[in-house]
C-alpha cells in the first residue's frame, strides 16, 4: 500500500515534499533510478565502475576508524552508516567553532570541482571567497566546471599534465582510475588508516561505506563525498503550480502518467524539462545497473522490459511532452524551467532540492515527488538507492611536500552540520550572504550568486535534511528517505572495481547512450536496442560482468 506525506508552505523560498489527500499528485512519494547507462539514461549521478581485479588487496586495506561527530544532536535521527540522513528542523542557536584555527599554510591552494549551478563571480568581486580564503589561511585558485562538461575537462586536465593541488572527480569517468591515482594523487594511506583519522575528525565522520570508492591498489588515495539515499534520482512536480491550475497528476501507471503529461503540456509549457528514463525503466523493474551475485550477474541493459522503456519513452517525445531543448539543456537550465512554469516535472537527485533555495522563487513555491508505479499498475515499483558516494577528491602528487597542510583543509571544509564551520560554508557570512530570522540563516540574493563555489563537492560530511524557515519541507524530505530507503533496490557491485570497465567503460557505454538518444529522438528503431547490447557486451560488457562476479567472490572471502 502506497503511503502519503502531506505537507504545506506559504513562503516564497520553501519547497515541499509530499501528496495531498486530495489527490492532487497521485501515487506515492516516489524516487528515481541511478544505473548503468549514460546522460539520459542511469548513469549520470553514478559511481558504477568501480570494484574488481584489485578488490583482493583493496578489501585488506585499513580503513579510517568512523569517529560519529557529537557536537550537535539532530531533531530527526538517521542512520549514516547505512546512507540514510537525519534531520534539523531549526538551526542551531550558537553553532560551535569546531576548528582549531586556520587549516592553510600561507601558500596558494588551487582547486578543480564540479557544479550544477551557475558560476559565481570571481574572487575579487565575490565576498564569499575571499571570506573562504581567510577562515582557509591560504588564497584559493577554484576551477568550477559544470558537471555535464565535467568528465571531458578532467580528463583533458589530466592529459595535459594540469591537475592543481586538489582535485574533485567522477570515478567512473576516468579510464585506467587506478593507475592514474597511482601516478598523479597523493597516497593518504599513512595519514587516514585506521586510528590515524583521529588527525581529522571532520573526515573521520564520514561513514565506511562511502570510503570504498577511494580505495584502489591497496591505497587510500582519495576522500569521499558522502550520499546514500539523497543521491536517489527524484520525479519532482510543481505542487503549488498544479494546485493553482486544478491540475492532477495521475502517476498510478505506466499509461496514467502519459495521459497526465499530456494534460500538462500545451502552449509554451511542456510536462517535462528532461526524458526521465530512468523512472520509466523503475516502472518495468528493471535493475538498478546489475542483478544477480557471484555466481552470475546480468546487466540492466539486457533486461527483457528495457524495450518497453525505450517505446514508452519514445512516445514521450514523439508527442511532444519534453521540452524541445532537453536533450541539450544542462542542470541549471532545467531547473530554471521548472521554476518559471516553462515546465511542471523535473527529474532529478534528492540532494538536489535544496538547490531550488538558488534561484528566484515565486511566491508559494512548492515541490512533491512521485513514486514510480508498476507500468501496467496495481502498486508502486521499487525504487533504486543511490549510490554511497557522489564524487571524490584527490590531492595532487606534485603537492605532496603540503599534504597534511591541504588534507587538513579538506577536513576543514567537511565540517559537519550545525557548526559555526558549516554555516559559513554553506550560507556564507550574516548581513551579507544570509541573515538571521531568529537561529535560521535566510540566503540572501548576494548568497545566491557569490557562494556558487563547489564546496559541497570538494569536502562534506553525512548529509542533514534541512531547509531554511520551512521545517515542513525538511520533514517531508526526511519523511520521504524514511519510506523509501527500506526497500530501495541496491547496485550489487558498488563499491568494486573492473579494469575493463575503468578502461573502455566510458566508450562503450557511451555508444549505447548515443543510440538510446537515436531511438528517443526517432532517428532508430526500438528494436535496435538488443543489437547495440550485444555490442556492447563484446566490446567488454561481459569482460566487465566477469570481474565484477570475480570481485563479488573475492568481497565474500571466496
Amino acid at each position: 500500500m502506497q503511503t502519503t506525506t502531506t505537507t504545506s508552505s506559504t513562503t516564497a523560498p520553501s519547497t515541499t515534499a509530499g501528496l495531498t489527500r486530495r489527490r492532487l499528485v497521485r501515487g506515492g512519494l516516489g524516487l528515481g533510478a541511478v544505473a548503468a547507462l549514460g546522460p539520459l539514461g542511469l548513469a549520470a549521478c553514478s559511481n558504477e565502475g568501480r570494484g574488481g581485479t584489485e578488490l583482493g588487496d583493496n578489501a585488506d586495506v585499513t580503513r579510517p576508524e568512523y569517529i560519529p561527530f557529537e557536537g550537535v544532536t539532530l531533531d530527526l535521527e538517521g542512520n549514516d552508516e547505512e546512507g540514510i540522513s537525519g534531520g534539523m528542523l531549526e538551526y542551531p542557536a550558537d553553532p560551535p567553532t569546531v576548528a582549531d584555527g586556520p587549516p592553510g599554510d600561507g601558500e596558494e591552494i588551487g582547486f578543480f570541482v564540479m557544479t550544477n549551478t551557475p558560476a559565481p563571480p570571481g574572487r575579487d568581486a565575490n565576498a564569499f571567497w575571499q571570506g573562504l580564503d581567510e577562515r582557509l589561511g591560504s588564497p584559493t585558485t577554484i576551477a568550477v566546471v559544470p558537471t555535464g562538461d565535467f568528465a571531458d575537462r578532467f580528463n583533458t586536465t589530466i592529459a595535459g599534465d594540469r591537475l592543481p593541488d586538489i582535485f574533485s572527480f567522477f570515478p567512473g569517468d576516468v579510464p585506467s582510475l587506478p593507475s592514474m591515482l597511482a601516478e598523479r594523487a597523493a597516497d593518504l594511506t599513512d595519514l587516514l588508516a585506521g586510528s590515524a583519522s583521529a588527525d581529522y575528525p571532520f573526515l573521520a565522520n564520514v561513514p565506511p561505506k562511502a570510503w570504498d570508492a577511494c580505495i584502489h591498489g591497496g591505497r587510500i588515495y582519495s576522500i569521499p563525498i558522502p550520499r546514500g539515499i539523497v543521491q536517489t534520482t527524484v520525479l519532482y512536480a510543481r505542487q503549488d503550480l498544479l494546485e493553482d491550475e486544478g491540475l492532477e497528476v495521475d502517476a498510478s501507471s505506466l499509461e496514467s502518467f502519459i495521459d497526465t503529461c499530456r494534460e500538462l503540456t500545451g502552449g509554451n509549457r511542456w510536462a517535462l524539462p528532461v526524458l526521465p528514463t530512468g523512472y520509466l525503466r523503475q516502472m518495468f523493474e528493471i535493475p538498478n545497473s546489475w542483478s544477480g551475485d557471484a555466481d552470475g550477474l546480468t546487466s540492466a541493459h539486457e533486461h527483457e522490459r528495457q524495450q518497453d522503456a525505450l517505446e514508452a519513452a519514445r512516445r514521450m517525445v514523439e508527442e511532444g511532452l519534453v521540452h524541445p531543448d532537453a536533450f541539450t539543456a544542462n542542470i541549471p537550465q532545467r531547473k530554471t524551467w521548472v521554476v518559471n512554469g516553462t515546465c511542471a516535472l523535473f527529474w532529478g537527485t534528492l540532494s538536489g532540492w535544496p538547490d531550488f533555495r538558488n534561484f528566484p522563487l515565486p511566491e508559494g513555491f512548492r515541490l512533491s515527488v512521485l513514486q514510480p508505479p508498476k507500468a501496467e499498475g496495481g502498486g508502486a515499483a521499487p525504487v533504486h538507492m543511490g549510490p554511497a558516494t557522489h564524487s571524490v577528491t584527490s590531492i595532487s602528487k606534485k603537492a605532496e611536500s603540503r599534504v597534511e597542510t591541504l588534507l587538513a583543509v579538506l577536513d576543514h571544509l567537511a565540517a559537519p552540520f550545525g557548526t559555526a564551520e558549516y554555516l559559513f560554508h554553506t550560507f556564507g557570512i550574516e548581513g551579507v550572504h544570509h541573515e538571521l530570522d531568529g537561529t535560521t540563516p535566510i540566503t540572501t540574493e548576494k548568497g545566491r550568486t557569490e557562494m556558487q563555489l563547489g564546496l559541497k563537492y570538494m569536502a562534506q560530511g553525512p548529509w542533514v535534511h534541512f531547509t531554511a524557515k520551512d521545517p515542513e519541507t525538511t520533514q517531508a524530505q526526511y519523511d520521504v528517505t524514511q519510506e523509501l530507503a527500506p526497500t530501495a533496490v541496491h547496485n550489487p557491485v558498488e563499491g568494486l572495481f573492473s579494469e575493463t570497465q575503468s578502461r573502455k567503460g566510458r566508450q562503450i557505454g557511451s555508444a549505447l547512450a548515443d543510440l538510446e538518444t537515436d531511438i528517443l529522438q526517432g532517428r532508430r528503431p526500438v528494436s535496435d536496442w538488443a543489437k547495440g547490447v550485444e555490442t556492447w557486451k563484446k566490446g567488454g560488457g561481459d569482460a566487465i560482468r566477469d570481474e565484477y562476479q570475480q570481485a563479488l567472490t573475492e568481497r565474500a572471502g571466496g
